[in-house]
């Protein structure tokens, strides 16, 4: 939420200026729609996160598990 007039102008251009990114991309057929930007972010940062935190518990887990010999 915004208040004050110059965050609202900031806003307004901010969002006019987003707009026209995603209609650019479109024309010069970068994306097929609006979301689909949305869409490839989200997996993007989806996967990230899940390969991080994988790598992260592989780590705890050999620390956790030593090899005994028997």
């Amino acid at each position: 939420m915004v208040r004050t007039s110059e965050a609202i102008k900031t806003h307004f251009f901010s969002a006019i200026r987003a707009f026209t990114q995603l209609e650019l991309m479109r024309t010069q057929e970068l994306i097929e729609n609006w979301y689909e930007v949305q869409r490839n972010l989200s997996l993007q940062v989806a996967c990230d996160f899940i390969l991080e935190h994988l790598e992260q518990n592989m780590d705890l887990n050999a620390h956790i598990h030593t090899p005994v010999n028997a």
